[in-house]
């Protein structure tokens, strides 16, 4: 938010500098972003009268004026200017004054005619961009006054970035408010009375949902000429809080919001069919809005609406239907309070953002309403006239926001803060905030916030006030003295930081996405889960909630393709969700590779990573915990057949492995990926390590060949006969798998190298053969397996 020194010292003025009050106003938790002046510096510029303007006698286009500028001197000044005439206030630019673009003005001759000065136009002083002629000034200014004084050009925009907590904050009175807490000084608000009623007309309203509107107030003023010319003094102060200017009756509007918080609408009254009603979007309706976007409305969204229509959407923007224009002889004034759930998100829903939906999600007064009113009609029978109806004003108590009362005790405050406060200065300060104290004792109050305080809730918000106010950077700092208090971590625990270094030192970098993705992504990657819709997402493209790893990182690696970085490892570790409960949470770690399996060297052929890559990169990473995890062919959607496997551990899923489905590559114009996604949990409770003697004893080998069912899985061979647990048996491998002749249709020969070693002899022949005879013995009566 923007908004000028000047504007602002009208209502709270501390005998400080600009700069010293935009200092203070970050330190009382406003942060200030930037102060800048409204124009450069430079002087000797006054304000002129064109007595007289004649045409230059040897050029068309230049005009020899006379020019008063005060104390009975007149100067002659050649201009080029189309709009210059006689009895036209200008800005003058005396000899021996430098404006902003540096140039220096002099007594010069102009096609043989001399000039002493330069006639401005507001962008050669860079008072805006206005480029078109040169300024023309009100009669109202003084004929030789200073014009940096007529046009307030000392003043300063101080920009605000203002936290979503603080919706108060989104008016001049609101930071005016905050300068008096801050410099303990009264608020100078301009009186705000009420405006005398010149008929009892007024427009029947019907407010069908009180509970996301529960005050609703209106008033119709008449007669008024909405042709005139906004005032000087508000053109300039909305121009100077980066608001457009229209027509006075919007200017009103827009100023009021900006004075008081309070976002206002005026309608014009002749368009206004029937009564004017409050109610939720019918379904198919429509509306035009101002900036001429026509939008389907959603049946959640508040409207107000006539007999014919919607005429606006609650709190958002109004219709163009209903727009008032320059020839509007009659308006409908509208000061509402919506609840600021109801609005959350509609004006992002239609991808629009405005000055009235940014007050109303954060939260307005809901008791400004009708102040906002008077002071809005009051403003327009000013300067447009008119006679004003009385105010219609719709109220459901019950339904707007309670204030309840909040008990704090000095003894609280030092406890938290961690030094004491006087009483005297806390009292001050609550007094100062509009805090009313309901109920005092020795070192205890009870307060009750403003209705325009929406943050304060509980005592640690009145703390956090008293904290703001006495300054951050005051806070005297304490060392922290507290007793040590070391967890112990189970052994067998392995921290997702080693897991992740692990794939780190594979070549894999990790990225961090967001926790949501596009409806698309997880239609391609898991369509059969459920589907968590964001009610109010950041976009389009973020609006599920993730069930898996892998959206993010096909991202990431789409992204960089994009930018030529064909070479990719990435992995992620986060939660997943398949529901919005705790338990439906589960954390996981997934990666992707695609691309070359090393960067190009001159003494090798460039070869791409395969699935064997990434199974071995996982391998790596379940290895950490001691366990026996098996890899089983299967299917998943996301993964090309034939090279998908599940990763089991006790016989439960805990992750996938494969290709990705060409189906996806093609539609995201992928290279070739393979990707893997695991259960961190299942990795992070690993089998404590122990100590084993290494044996003096060779190793003995013996080598079998078995033939077997085709579909026999070879990880099961493996797996049941290390389940043997054989003495003396220390590892079983397979070392060559066959299909072809001499085997058999539906049959393959798998060959296993089994290994035995004893801590205590070297093994026999008859040790070893025996051992081998139970091996063959097993693999006979599970398989029907025929030795070769």
């Amino acid at each position: 938010m923007n908004i000028s020194t000047s504007w602002l010292r009208e209502w709270a003025d501390p005998n400080v500098s600009d700069s010293t009050l935009a200092e203070s106003l970050t330190m009382a938790g406003l942060e200030v972003d930037s102060i800048a002046p409204v124009a450069p510096p430079f002087e000797n510029v006054v304000v002129g009268r064109v007595v007289s303007c004649e045409k230059h006698p040897d050029a068309d286009k230049l005009s020899l004026c006379q020019v008063d500028v005060g104390d009975g001197v007149t100067l002659q000044i050649v201009c080029g200017a189309q709009n210059v005439r006689e009895g036209l206030n200008v800005i003058v630019a005396k000899v021996g004054s430098t404006i902003p673009n540096g140039l220096t003005i002099k007594k010069a001759k102009l096609r043989g005619m001399v000039s002493n000065g330069m006639i401005c136009s507001e962008s050669e002083l860079s008072i805006s961009d206005d480029s078109e002629g040169i300024a023309e000034l009100s009669d109202q200014f003084e004929v030789g006054q200073n014009i940096r004084n007529c046009l307030n050009l000392d003043d300063n925009i101080i920009e605000l970035d203002i936290t979503p907590n603080r919706g108060d904050c989104f008016s001049v009175l609101g930071i005016a408010r905050e300068v008096c807490a801050n410099y303990n000084i009264p608020l100078n608000a301009p009186k705000l009375g009420t405006v005398n009623c010149n008929k009892s007309d007024t427009k029947r309203t019907i407010v069908s949902d009180s509970k996301a509107c529960p005050r609703y107030v209106t008033r119709s003023i008449t007669g008024i000429d909405n042709s005139v010319t906004t005032p000087r003094w508000m053109i300039q102060k909305l121009q100077r809080s980066g608001q457009q200017t229209h027509s006075p009756v919007v200017d009103i509007t827009n100023f009021v919001l900006l004075e008081l918080g309070q976002p206002m609408h005026a309608f014009d009254l002749s368009k206004i069919n029937g009564d004017v009603q409050v109610r939720a979007a019918k379904s198919g309706e429509s509306i035009e809005l101002l900036n001429e976007q026509t939008v389907l409305l959603n049946t959640d969204t508040l409207v107000i609406a006539d007999n014919e229509g919607p005429l606006g959407i609650a709190g958002v923007m109004g219709g163009i239907r209903s727009a008032t224009q320059s020839d509007t002889r009659e308006v409908l004034l509208e000061s509402a309070y919506f609840d600021l759930v109801s609005i959350a998100g509609k004006a992002r829903s239609y991808g629009l953002h405005t000055e009235s939906s940014l007050r109303f999600e954060r939260g307005v007064d809901f008791n400004v309403s009708r102040t906002a009113m008077e002071r809005a009609t009051q403003l327009i029978i000013d300067i447009c006239g008119g006679q004003a109806g009385e105010i219609n004003e719709s109220v459901d108590s019950d339904n707007l926001p309670t204030i309840n009362p909040i008990t704090i005790t000095k003894e609280k405050i030092s406890k938290v803060l961690g030094f004491e406060l006087d009483s005297n200065w806390i009292e001050e300060k609550f007094v100062n905030l509009d805090f009313e104290i309901i109920q005092k004792e020795k070192n205890s109050w009870t307060i009750v916030p403003p209705s325009f305080r929406f943050d304060i809730q509980i005592d640690a918000d009145l703390i956090e006030e008293l904290a703001r106010l006495y300054g951050y950077d005051k806070i005297p700092v304490h060392k922290l003295s507290i007793d040590s208090d070391i967890n112990s971590t189970s052994e067998s625990f392995i921290d997702k930081y080693d897991i992740s270094q692990c794939l780190v030192n594979r070549g894999y970098q990790e990225a961090i996405t967001y926790s949501f993705i596009s409806e698309q992504y997880q239609d391609l990657i898991d369509p059969n889960s459920k589907k968590i819709q964001l009610s109010n997402p950041i976009s389009s493209d973020m609006s599920i909630m993730r069930s898996s790893l892998w959206g993010g990182l096909l991202q990431c690696v789409e992204t960089n393709q994009r930018r030529g970085h064909l070479n990719a490892r990435f992995f992620e570790s986060g939660l997943c969700f398949s529901g919005v409960e705790a338990n439906q949470q589960a954390q996981k770690i997934a990666g992707i590779v695609t691309g070359e399996r090393f960067n190009p060297q001159w003494s090798e052929e460039s070869k791409g990573v395969d699935f064997f890559d990434i199974k071995s990169d996982v391998e790596s990473i379940l290895s950490l915990s001691g366990k026996s995890f098996i890899f089983q062919e299967s299917e998943h959607s996301a993964l090309q057949k034939g090279q998908t496997a599940k990763i089991l551990l006790n016989q439960n899923e805990v992750g996938w492995v494969g290709t990705l489905s060409p189906t996806i590559q093609n539609k995201l114009s992928l290279a070739r990926c393979y990707l893997f996604e695991i259960d961190l949990i299942s990795i992070q409770q690993g089998e404590i390590s122990s100590y084993q003697k290494l044996s003096p004893y060779q190793v003995s080998t013996r080598d079998i060949a078995i033939v077997i069912n085709d579909d026999v899985v070879a990880e099961d061979i493996v797996s049941n006969i290390s389940n043997m647990n054989q003495t003396y048996l220390i590892d079983v491998s397979i070392f060559d798998v066959y299909v072809g002749e001499n085997i058999g249709k539906g049959k393959k020969s798998i060959a296993l190298n089994l290994s035995y070693q004893s801590s205590n002899e070297t093994l026999t022949d008859e040790q070893l053969n025996d051992r081998v005879a139970e091996v063959l013995a097993l693999l006979k009566s599970k398989y029907k397996a025929i030795q070769r």
